[in-house]
């Protein structure tokens, strides 16, 4: 994780014509996001994340550590990014001894 910050760092270091950190800050403002060094390094380290509010429809891209006003709007938790996998109905974890790739009935014993 450290890898990442410090190449962060020496990206931006470079200045206002590096093609690296020009690049980043467009990403930033694609977001809907203003091109500050926090929110450029928020997006380099993968912190934001896009969520839709479920009611009005609208999405937007958050930090959600930092926007917690935000995620109390859409009521949701800071860490809840598992809501998608188990509203699939698809188990987190193997179950039983199964092979998953074989598409065969489960014999019951009678």
């Amino acid at each position: 994780m450290s890898d990442r910050w410090d190449t962060f760092d020496r990206i931006w270091a470079k200045g206002m014509n590096g093609k690296m950190r020009m690049r980043l800050m467009e990403k930033v403002k694609i977001r809907g996001l203003e091109p500050t060094e926090e929110n450029c390094r928020d997006y380099w380290m993968g912190y934001i994340r896009f969520y839709m509010n479920p009611v009005t429809g609208i999405g937007r891209h958050v930090n959600p550590r930092k926007n917690k006003s935000f995620m109390k709007q859409m009521k949701r938790l800071r860490n809840d990014n598992q809501t998608g996998r188990r509203s699939k109905g698809t188990k987190p974890y193997k179950v039983g001894r199964r092979n998953s790739q074989k598409k065969r009935p489960i014999q019951r014993r009678k």
